[in-house]
């Protein structure tokens, strides 16, 4: 694995996967043992799942597809999210303090973009609201800290990720990740793929309360306080001090 620190917490980790797991991974499995997310409609409007709205109507042709229910049935998902975690302890040690913002891994989902799609500027920590209200419709991105993506296939063009604040533009190799801070500071887009069929696996490192959601895995408190104990661990044995100084060596 190298890791290249693109930039404003931009980290590209290349050969996250080796030849051997990306030879093992076989995509007709997603579409065989989950399903597409849907779009949702409401009063005549399109939303995401995730509660934002889609404005424009011709839109709903470009936009990725999702595959978030029973992905744990796929055989190397385990293998997946054993890799990204790998990646997030080397990240930490980039970014000591970003443990300190980190007690869950949440969202996790294969991402589908055909031809023709692509995803516009946006931070992967905004919430939507309810009308003429601060009142969240959904509550999926609270907390994110840090978002992971990992390319599994190189069968496309166009397609790259593109971070226009910092104008950073990177296509990863399949079997490489990149890191990012899911706020703002990470904003980014997916430029429109030209053609063939781009997948990632993506999924959120976050922090906080989700017992408002009615998803059960966030409340499993216990378990939760030992999972971030053993990141702490593992970061700390490299870095036991000082963190203030290599934040601000690395930035």
């Amino acid at each position: 694995m190298k890791i290249k620190h693109l930039g404003s917490g931009i980290v590209l980790f290349e050969d996250l996967l080796d030849q051997a797991t990306l030879d093992a991974i076989d995509l007709n499995l997603i579409y065989s043992q989950s399903s597409e997310v849907l779009i949702e409609k409401e009063d005549g409007r399109n939303f995401l799942h995730n509660g934002h709205e889609i404005l424009r109507e011709e839109d709903l042709h470009n936009i990725p597809t999702r595959f978030m229910e029973k992905i744990e049935t796929i055989p190397y998902f385990e293998t997946l999210n054993d890799a990204v975690y790998s990646a997030l302890v080397e990240y930490c040690k980039l970014f000591p303090v970003a443990v300190e913002c980190v007690t869950n891994y949440a969202g996790a989902h294969f991402i589908r973009y055909t031809e023709g799609c692509e995803m516009g500027p946006h931070s992967d920590g905004s919430l939507p609201y309810e009308d003429g209200t601060v009142t969240p419709k959904s509550f999926a991105t609270l907390g994110n800290t840090i978002t992971a993506s990992v390319m599994l296939n190189d069968e496309f063009t166009g397609g790259s990720v593109y971070f226009p604040t910092w104008d950073i533009e990177v296509t990863p190799k399949p079997g490489s990740a990149l890191m990012y801070p899911s706020n703002y500071i990470g904003a980014h887009e997916v430029k429109q793929v030209t053609s063939g069929i781009r997948w990632a696996y993506l999924g959120f490192f976050c922090h906080g309360d989700r017992s408002l959601t009615t998803n059960e895995p966030f409340e499993h408190h216990v378990a939760r306080y030992a999972w971030a104990e053993k990141l702490k661990i593992e970061v700390d044995k490299e870095f036991p001090s000082a963190l203030n100084a290599l934040q601000k060596k690395v930035m």
